[in-house]
């Protein structure tokens, strides 16, 4: 039965290799940093076909401008667990994200937020947006810029910048895809927490891939990030 499904599994992501399109998305991430461990799993559906023609394939669904719903659960460490119910909604150069967050702790307290963002594209691939947070909105105000490059021969460069009203914190970051299909990136942060992190991702087939991370933590071990990726 076991090796039913899997051929099934690998039949369905090849024949959505074939055409280049997929409608869904699953990512796996494992988080190691000292001696704790972040498992995160997300599912998301688009409700039109994603297409990865002309695209960095990383950033297909943002250069498409699709439509789509998703739901993620993490585990940290086992004492703390987040669910994520969310949805983001395209309309000409309008964008709207929303997340209903639920968090629970170890199952002696819980708690659930709204989450939105409101973006506006200056340019085919290039979102101006601003997110925050039902409690507590001023605290949770981000201002984020989100811009990808065509450079031509299939290649790309991915720009974002955040920053985080609460502590005036400041991300940025750049991927280079040398390919649609292979990038390498870094990313810098202000916050106390997290200096930055290097990053590479591969898709071996516009069905599957996988991604590494470095983060750079402040005042601990750093941590590394495995991540895979399945498309259909």
């Amino acid at each position: 039965m076991k090796t039913r499904a899997l051929i099934l599994s690998l039949s369905l992501l090849s024949s959505s290799a074939i055409a280049n399109t997929y409608n869904n998305q699953v990512d796996v991430d494992y988080f190691s940093v000292e001696s704790s461990n972040i498992i995160k799993l997300e599912g998301t559906h688009y409700l039109q076909s994603v297409s990865t023609n002309n695209t960095a394939w990383a950033q297909a669904a943002f250069m498409g401008r699709n439509t789509s719903v998703n739901v993620s659960y993490t585990d940290f460490d086992g004492d703390i667990s987040n669910l994520v119910l969310g949805g983001d909604y395209y309309n000409n150069d309008l964008f709207f994200g929303l997340d209903v967050v639920y968090v629970d702790v170890d199952g002696f307290d819980s708690d659930t937020s709204l989450v939105g963002e409101v973006g506006y594209f200056l340019k085919p691939n290039w979102m101006v947006s601003v997110a925050a947070s039902e409690e507590d909105f001023s605290d949770t105000l981000v201002l984020s810029s989100k811009y990808i490059a065509t450079l031509g021969d299939g290649q790309f460069v991915n720009f974002e910048v955040s920053y985080k009203n609460f502590d005036s914190d400041i991300v940025a970051a750049a991927d280079y895809f040398w390919s649609p299909q292979s990038s390498i990136g870094v990313s810098l942060s202000s916050e106390e927490s997290v200096n930055g992190t290097i990053r590479a991702q591969h898709f071996f087939t516009p069905s599957i891939s996988a991604r590494v991370e470095y983060v750079l933590l402040d005042g601990s071990d750093n941590g590394v990030l495995i991540g895979l990726t399945g498309r259909f």
